[in-house]
């Protein structure tokens, strides 16, 4: 999963299609396809306030574009197929879970649902203008082979995935409703568990006591708190 460059253009491809018709199938069951569901199993669904679905499918969209310019153009690492299709099948449930939940609650649009959006802008400039950030610096001949602490790492050594988790905490506030947080505490659970271990390892074989000192000085994922 690290340490490799390469375009992966296949892999890559595949885990942008799932994801494209992931956004397709939300916008198609936030409007209109809720009713055609919920025909095929027998029930009804409340509907949301437009402006709920219409936030909903934005940013879904926004997502999308963004996660294609982050895997072409920012992130040169080696991507396997088994890792495409599990990004892949990870972020229909992503997209659907969204959708389901924020599109049949009726409860009417508040405060809340726009401190969601604000948290959704906040999280992607984290994680987007992080890896910017990082890759702006790479492609400087004198930074060649050497370890990356600044921007927005310097408040925390994995900020890109912390973005993601209050990018998707705050998805999940624009659902208004509670079991849509089920997805950023899975992720949550990702990186800590997961992906910062096999992460630190890797950085800590390639630069050895740069990245140590990096690590004694900096928060693993929140800024100044862990």
């Amino acid at each position: 999963m690290y340490g490799g460059y390469d375009a992966s253009t296949g892999p890559k491809t595949v885990v942008t299609t799932f994801n494209t018709v992931a956004v397709a199938i939300a916008v198609w069951f936030l409007f209109g396809g809720a009713d055609t569901v919920a025909d095929w199993f027998g029930t009804d669904f409340d509907e949301a306030a437009t402006v709920r679905r219409a936030l909903l499918a934005a940013l879904s969209v926004l997502y999308l574009l963004r996660f294609i310019a982050t895997n072409f153009v920012m992130l040169q690492r080696k991507m396997e197929w088994s890792e495409s299709f599990t990004i892949g099948i990870w972020v229909l449930v992503i997209h659907g879970t969204m959708a389901y939940f924020g599109g049949t609650n009726d409860a009417g649009v508040s405060v809340f649902t726009w401190l969601g959006v604000v948290l959704y802008l906040f999280g992607s400039y984290l994680n987007t203008g992080s890896e910017y950030q990082r890759k702006l610096w790479k492609k400087r001949p004198e930074n060649k082979g050497k370890l990356y602490t600044e921007g927005l790492f310097k408040y925390s050594m994995h900020v890109n995935y912390f973005g993601d988790a209050v990018l998707f905490s705050g998805f999940a506030l624009v659902t208004g409703t509670v079991w849509a947080f089920a997805i950023p505490l899975i992720m949550v659970c990702m990186f800590v568990f997961l992906n910062i271990p096999m992460l630190d390892k890797y950085l800590a074989e390639r630069y050895g006591e740069a990245f140590e000192e990096y690590a004694s000085r900096t928060a693993k994922f929140v800024p100044f708190v862990y």
